[in-house]
């Protein structure tokens, strides 16, 4: 089985063409259902009774039809900016506000660039790579004032050893701090 083909203006044809249906909470509707011989051209649309089209792919959710006898697919929310917005120009992605990649409501989704989505995830979401060094660091043992007394105690002469066994760190986290590869002492 082949990787599912993204086409989502194909996919969108079936929103215009009135087999699906977006709501206003950016939920996507199958509302009918193709009947006839969709190969030779001659299938037809028939009302059916309304289900959800999106599929969960663990990730986003996913809406799939069927376009000249092949399975094509299209991200939901991304049919749900379009529908609602128009198309995403060019270098622009669809970004979930809450970071909930499943809530596809109109007011949690905004275009971003990939790098403003980066740094949202980064900075709101607290996901992806954060200060790893500091004191947003869950795993940091010193203080901000801490680091500020090994400074200057350093600075003063004052040997690794002594201030490593002192604060309950190794030497070379008291070296690292003070050449300023781990915490600024400033």
């Amino acid at each position: 089985m082949g990787a599912p083909m993204y086409r989502e203006h194909e996919v969108y044809r079936a929103v215009e063409s009135g087999e699906l249906t977006i709501d206003s909470q950016g939920r996507i509707w199958r509302v009918a259902a193709r009947r006839g011989n969709r190969w030779t051209g001659g299938s037809h649309l028939v009302p059916c009774t309304p289900r959800r089209a999106e599929h969960d792919t663990r990730t986003y959710l996913q809406v799939r039809v069927m376009f000249e006898g092949k399975r094509i697919h299209a991200m939901a929310h991304r049919l749900v900016w379009l529908h609602l917005n128009g198309p995403i120009p060019a270098g622009l992605t669809v970004n979930h506000m809450n970071g909930i990649k499943t809530d596809n409501r109109p007011s949690n989704l905004e275009l971003a660039t990939p790098v403003e989505q980066a740094e949202h995830a980064r900075t709101i979401l607290r996901r992806g790579k954060l200060d790893q060094f500091g004191p947003l660091n869950s795993n940091t043992k010193l203080t901000t004032e801490q680091v500020q007394k090994i400074c200057s105690r350093r600075a003063d002469g004052e040997l690794l050893r002594v201030l490593a066994a002192e604060f309950g760190v190794r030497e070379q986290t008291i070296s690292r701090i003070v050449r300023g590869e781990r915490r600024s002492c400033g």
